[in-house]
């Protein structure tokens, strides 16, 4: 049954440049919790509410003790039924996302969707209807992204085009972009805009440092930090490899936040590890927030990322990062304030994070540029004044 306990309804207006809009939000999954393109999602939502518009959440409710309505920070947020077995979980969604669609999209001057999900493409079509504007953020590229799940599951191989009915696709990367112009988009179809990121505090002084580290049961030694699912293609296990060469060299240690498929094989490796003691899983943390601060070096090996979260909340709290050249990072001149590293060459991998755990100086002026860095590109409001931009300009061309 779906809840229909929804806000009551606001008269349609047309939205001039610098006026408030009402603004509809549409993910699949939405927190408490969750990943990366979940947090945008609440990010974009508070800071548009922040300034003023109305902004409602449709979502699905992944878990049974979540409210199905719910009003926090400004935000409106409308959780539908789902269910978990895939195979109906799927028209599900489309269904349920499509009844949410109709019989709010009318109310709404704009609806921006998250990911390429069925509960995306049914509030797409919906909103089409209500002849309202719609552009799809794109969530992940490659051959575990939007587009090649959707191409590659059953029926939803020819949803394709039906996603291609979106106003607007938004690529946090100049590389998602081209995938998309590539899959059939438009040029003029197509806007990169970076993810945002939350206002950090200045980067700890080294006592925070040695206090954080004690609350969080750590030793006061150099601390590495990897932020991220642990999965095979996070590039875990290269971090690994490199980390048993490392430890015989340096009197450091490791943290892995966070959680995922490669969680048990780690266990197993630290206990069958000499160097186990030298290694922490510090499991999924909705705030890795004390985990950055905490840290001297943010290393990230994956080998594919269609933005990096990680990659810049680390810079953002001043930390030397070392990382491959994947997601926003593609995008940076060589001159950024980051080190690349080659995953296909063991030894230069350690090497370079080696050099790093010795020159404390090297580190602590490479946090400090990547900080400045990164706050100058990708700070909350810089980004939600592009979006604001794609808003006005996709509701002006609908009149």
């Amino acid at each position: 049954m779906i809840n229909d306990d929804f806000p009551a309804d606001l008269p349609a207006t047309s939205a001039g440049e610098g006026e408030t809009l009402r603004i509809g939000i549409v993910i699949q999954h939405f927190p408490p919790q969750l990943g990366g393109a979940e947090r945008q999602a609440e990010l974009l939502a508070s800071e548009l509410a922040r300034r003023g518009n109305t902004v409602r959440v449709i979502t699905t409710r992944h878990q049974r003790e979540l409210p199905a309505h719910e009003n926090t920070k400004q935000v409106t947020i409308w959780r539908l039924p789902t269910v978990s077995p895939r195979w109906l979980k799927l028209p599900l969604n489309l269904v349920t996302g499509f009844y949410a669609g109709l019989k709010v999209a009318w109310q709404l001057d704009v609806v921006h969707a998250h990911c390429l999900s069925p509960f995306v493409l049914g509030a797409l079509l919906a909103a089409r209807l209500a002849r309202r504007p719609v552009l799809i953020k794109i969530c992940s590229t490659g051959e575990h992204g939007d587009i090649s799940r959707i191409r590659g599951f059953g029926p939803a191989t020819s949803l394709w085009p039906l996603y291609r009915l979106a106003d607007l696709f938004i690529a946090p990367t100049h590389a998602v972009a081209r995938e998309l112009l590539s899959e059939g988009c438009r040029p003029g179809q197509v806007a990169v805009v970076p993810n945002l990121l939350q206002d950090q505090a200045a980067p700890e002084t080294a006592e925070g440092k040695r206090r954080l580290r004690q609350k969080l049961g750590l030793p006061e030694k150099t601390t590495l930090v990897y932020v991220g699912r642990l999965h095979q293609g996070k590039g875990v296990w290269d971090l690994l490899s490199a980390w048993t060469a490392l430890r015989e060299r340096y009197d450091a240690q490791l943290v892995l936040v966070g959680d995922g498929p490669e969680r048990q094989g780690i266990s197993q490796w630290r206990r069958e590890s000499d160097i186990a003691d030298s290694v922490t899983l510090a499991g999924y943390q909705a705030d890795p927030d004390p985990y950055y601060r905490a840290a001297d070096i943010f290393v990230f090996p994956s080998q594919s990322e269609s933005f990096g979260n990680a990659i810049v909340e680390a810079m953002s709290h001043g930390l030397a990062v070392a990382t491959t050249p994947v997601g926003v990072v593609e995008d940076w001149q060589e001159d950024a304030p980051v080190l690349r590293l080659d995953t296909s060459h063991a030894a230069s991998f350690s090497a370079l994070v080696g050099e790093l755990i010795e020159d404390e100086k090297r580190r602590s002026h490479l946090g400090c540029a990547a900080a400045e860095f990164i706050q100058g590109h990708y700070g909350v409001s810089a980004i939600c004044n592009d979006y604001l931009d794609h808003y006005h300009r996709l509701i002006n061309a609908r009149h």
